[in-house]
């Protein structure tokens, strides 16, 4: 019975705890229905769900759940095969690819990967703070305001604030100041894509260059046709660059650059007249690096064997198998490879794409890309 004293008190139930193992097998259960080498690999991924089994089961939190998973999948050796809690960048792009309504994820425009003592950028968004702070692909993110930097959690509380990262750059140390922000993953990738987008004044000519950081949905479709039947239209040649970022799917991201490059005029009477460009059909150059991967990479494959386009650079990951998001948890996805792909009969997965134009360093000590100053080299021999 309750008495007196307690009418009026709200009582507040603690959250409920996590049930590791119900959540491992429901994990191990999502593998053995989709995973592609499930017939092929069978004893060997039953081998590896028993080897974990325990470790998951028995952990005491997220983070030791999600490095038995993730230890797990590392043994598998396949792209597209990851367990990822909203402690990680991941999870927020993957959300975006679930829902409509996705999360937001805080940010300084920049993504990054563990190192030995912090976090190295592995990508810096147009357009963003870590760009505007002077940050660079291959620095590490040794702390933030004088505590442990960590890509998602330390920035949740400084969302709209200032901070300083104390960031390791070869043998320097460097102070950065960002703002750091809230964003939806998908939205953060499209801006940045817009943001990219430029002519570059070249030996007398304008190049059109633009940096497609995804391929995720009709939204990037729309934003690089809208370049290059837009900004682009007058351009002598373009850079399209597919260096980092994620894929998606491959199909209609080079459908102007197949059509004939012939100008449409619409006239409906004295005073109206539209102009339309059918096609871009002058010199294309891709630019790919070792984290080209997924539907970037057959994009690439098919403009190389088709001979629309030179590509610079270094071979793509060879990270092709296809995916889907799995919601396992209301704070984790987990996603496996489904299918395995073949692009005109050959197997990109492990080989990735090379380019015809190799140049190993992506970046000199300065800063200066040398792949793009590379990609404006030929097509300089290209339009002469």
């Amino acid at each position: 019975m309750v008495t007196s004293a307690l009418l009026g008190l709200v009582l507040v139930s603690s959250p409920a705890a996590d049930d590791f193992g119900k959540l491992w097998e429901q994990c191990a259960q999502s593998i053995r229905g989709q995973y592609w080498a499930r017939k092929t690999r069978g004893p060997e991924m039953e081998a590896l769900l028993k080897k974990y089994a325990d470790r998951a089961k028995g952990a005491k939190s997220r983070a030791e759940f999600s490095a038995a998973v993730n230890a797990m999948i590392d043994e598998f050796k396949d792209s597209h095969f990851e367990f990822l809690g909203d402690d990680r960048q991941g999870y927020y792009l993957f959300d975006g690819l679930a829902r409509k309504e996705a999360t937001p994820m805080p940010h300084i425009g920049a993504w990054f990967k563990p190192a030995s003592d912090g976090y190295t950028v592995t990508m810096v968004l147009d357009g963003f703070e870590a760009e505007r702070a002077g940050l660079r692909k291959g620095d590490v993110i040794v702390s933030i305001d004088g505590e442990e930097f960590t890509p998602v959690t330390s920035l949740k509380p400084r969302v709209d604030k200032q901070a300083t990262l104390k960031v390791r750059r070869g043998s320097q140390t460097l102070d950065a100041k960002v703002e750091v922000g809230s964003k939806p993953a998908m939205d953060l990738f499209l801006e940045a894509t817009r943001n990219s987008a430029r002519v570059i004044e070249d030996d007398g000519k304008k190049i059109g260059y633009v940096h497609l950081w995804t391929q995720a949905n009709e939204r990037f479709i729309n934003a690089l046709h809208g370049l290059v039947y837009g900004k682009f239209r007058d351009t002598d040649a373009m850079i399209l660059d597919l260096r980092d970022g994620f894929g998606g799917r491959p199909e209609a991201y080079a459908d102007p650059f197949f059509r004939p490059d012939v100008k449409l005029e619409w006239n409906f009477g004295e005073r109206t007249t539209m102009r339309q460009d059918f096609g871009y059909g002058r010199p294309l150059i891709v630019l790919i690096n070792e984290g080209s991967r997924s539907a970037k990479e057959v994009l690439s494959f098919i403009l190389k064997k088709s001979g629309r386009a030179t590509l610079v650079g270094s071979t793509t990951a060879g990270d092709v198998l296809g995916t889907g998001p799995f919601r396992v948890a209301d704070w984790a996805y987990l996603e496996i490879p489904m299918v395995d792909l073949k692009v005109d009969g050959e197997r990109i997965e492990r080989a990735g794409v090379t380019p015809h134009f190799p140049v190993p360093q992506e970046h000199d000590d300065a800063g200066n890309d040398l792949h793009l100053a590379k990609a404006l080299e030929v097509l300089r021999g290209k339009l002469k």
